[in-house]
């Protein structure tokens, strides 16, 4: 599956007139961050009110590093764990995971508990707890009851609101668009952002994400520096999609740009 899309991938950026350069450099190029991580510290541990399993026949199990915490976060499902990147390129800065623990009284009056898959803090201060299912398991009465009925009941004093995930939001591209985020973030050289932000101004209309890296010697610096004006609503695509050097972008300058994701 992996080989057929690259052969997609390589035909597209011909069609469009690209040639992306495939050889191995001779010498190792380094990516220079501004801002060097140095992981003096191990990370801190979870404080998942709930630790799923380490393995299931039915689910993916993972973890990773979350650096608004410095803990490790673990997942049940890989739902969670594209919904957990997705969100964490989101205006958000604190995010935990399989909390709250919350108690409610269902609609036959039987006291029930549930264990939120995430749970976020906006830079507004808001807090939002949030339940992660995939479409077909979404109840349109139970689950849907259920939210609202921990909602009225104060989500336990953890969250002023909750909501819900499904693969409709944290989907395959949602998701691979979010990894090159996050990525960026920490590759992030101003020197080159800056660069790249009076390029973007000299863009009259649409470009295809690969035109903006043509006659490059070393595109990783240049690439990096998009993915985080991609971030900052500088450039999104024009058809909501997994973005490729092929995709068709359309630039925003600063004063207009905003989340697009």
């Amino acid at each position: 599956m992996r080989r057929e899309h690259l052969v997609k991938q390589h035909l597209l950026e011909k069609r469009c007139g690209l040639a992306p350069d495939y050889r191995i450099p001779e010498s190792v190029t380094h990516l220079r961050p501004t801002i060097t991580e140095t992981y003096e510290k191990p990370p801190l541990p979870t404080q998942a009110a709930r630790i799923p399993s380490d393995k299931s026949p039915f689910n993916t199990r993972g973890s990773r590093y979350n650096p608004l915490s410095g803990r490790t976060i673990v997942a049940e499902s890989a739902l969670e764990i594209k919904a957990g990147k997705i969100l964490a390129t989101k205006d958000i800065v604190e995010l935990r995971e399989q909390w709250p623990r919350v108690t409610y009284v269902d609609r036959r009056g039987v006291r029930c508990s549930h264990t939120f898959d995430i749970w976020v803090r906006k830079r507004c201060g808001k807090r939002v707890a949030v339940a992660i299912k995939p479409f077909d398991e979404v109840d349109p009465v139970e689950f849907i009851d259920m939210l609202l009925r921990i909602k009225d009941s104060g989500v336990g004093g953890h969250a002023d609101d909750v909501s819900f995930a499904t693969e409709f939001y944290a989907s395959e591209y949602a998701a691979a668009n979010a990894e090159e985020i996050l990525f960026a973030r920490r590759a992030r050289n101003e020197d080159d952002v800056e660069e790249t932000k009076a390029l973007l101004r000299e863009v009259k209309g649409k470009i295809l994400f690969g035109e903006l890296l043509k006659g490059l010697e070393i595109q990783a610096y240049r690439r990096v520096a998009l993915w985080c004006l991609v971030d900052e609503g500088w450039l999104r695509p024009v058809r909501p999609s997994l973005i490729e050097d092929h995709t068709l972008m359309e630039v925003r300058v600063q004063q207009e740009a905003r989340t697009w994701q």
